[in-house]
């Protein structure tokens, strides 16, 4: 009886430890699968991105007087949200074409992008303010979205091995890509990707243009400061809602009735009838940021004079609305117009 429990407990314990090892050897086998299948899909991915054409700007010198309005700019706007992660942060330089009439301010935080500015030379020999915004994504001349743009549209095949050169250029509120692909030349909106409907002297006629001058922030208003950007938390999707479309244009919008136009959970459309493409319109205005002397800045809204429009996706490009308001027209839904 004894030899035969005994026994039985042995065969028992061997039948345990053949279970545990097939077990064991199922969830190796498995692993080693999972494993292998990961290695192949990086290994793949690490080739189709060798095989894509490098793309890149390059760091340029760019002249003391653009450094010190950009240094003075950058620390203005750090004072106030959102972005105060802009201090101490680095700056790189990136002349824009046609010729070197605007540059690329990167913000930095080490190897990161948390914001940029546009400068552009003025008629007067100085510099204006063309543009800004603060974030890590959905920024102007951004190399990691044009390159997906690029493959994701058939422009250019994973396999790609031509001759392909880039060129970054600044239009009257638009950034625009240039690249030319062997024998043939493409633009695109550099801002939201997209190609855009121009031939070579479309592209020259528009690139030409001079943006308004008249309030925004240049290196001879050294007293203006700006308060805080102001964020509706609005629609930025000029397409979720198209009746603005049957809206009157608003006339004359500035410091002193942007907020009642633009209240909590609402924005404004911009558009420019006809050419739409010249600004990378239609799009919303889900907010803004006024500037205004720094003596006047406790004092009513009504004294402001230069505000600039946070616009597009996420409100991340902050442009100037008197130059908006230049070259195109604001709508609001019909029923929630107060202006005419």
């Amino acid at each position: 009886m004894k030899i035969s429990v005994r026994r039985r407990l042995l065969l028992a314990g061997q039948s345990c430890f053949l279970l545990l090892l097939c077990i064991g050897l199922i969830a190796t086998s498995s692993g080693s699968s999972s494993a292998l299948a990961a290695s192949r899909v990086s290994v793949v991915d690490s080739v189709t991105q060798d095989l894509i054409p490098l793309l890149q700007m390059d760091i340029l010198p760019s002249p003391g007087t653009v450094q010190e309005f950009a240094k003075s700019t950058l620390n203005k706007l750090a004072a106030e949200a959102p972005f105060t992660a802009w201090k101490d942060a680095g700056i790189e330089y990136y002349p824009l074409g046609p010729g070197t009439h605007s540059w690329l301010v990167n913000v930095m935080k080490g190897e990161q992008r948390i914001g940029y500015m546009i400068i552009s030379a003025t008629d007067q020999g100085g510099y204006m303010l063309s543009e800004y915004g603060a974030g890590t994504y959905g920024l102007p001349y951004s190399l990691l979205e044009l390159r997906q743009f690029l493959v994701q549209e058939g422009l250019i095949p994973s396999s790609f091995t031509g001759k392909l050169k880039l060129t970054a250029l600044y239009a009257p509120l638009l950034p625009v890509w240039k690249i030319a692909i062997d024998d043939k030349t493409i633009f695109i909106n550099a801002s939201v990707p997209q190609v855009l409907p121009w031939t070579l002297s479309k592209a020259e006629e528009v690139l030409k243009g001079q943006q308004t001058e008249t309030d925004v922030i240049t290196n001879l208003t050294t007293d203006l400061s700006p308060l805080s950007a102001y964020q509706s938390g609005g629609t930025d999707d000029p397409y979720k809602d198209i009746m603005w479309l049957t809206s009157p244009k608003l006339l004359a919008v500035g410091g002193d009735n942007i907020a009642a136009l633009i209240r909590p959970k609402e924005s404004i459309a911009y558009q420019a009838a006809g050419r739409n493409d010249i600004v990378g319109a239609p799009f919303m205005i889900t907010g803004y940021q006024n500037w205004l002397p720094a003596s006047n800045k406790t004092k009513a809204i009504n004294n402001m004079n230069t505000v600039y429009a946070a616009s597009g996706p996420e409100g991340r490009r902050y442009l100037p609305l008197t130059a908006l308001q230049a070259i195109g027209t604001l709508h609001k839904l019909p029923d929630k117009n107060i202006y005419n």
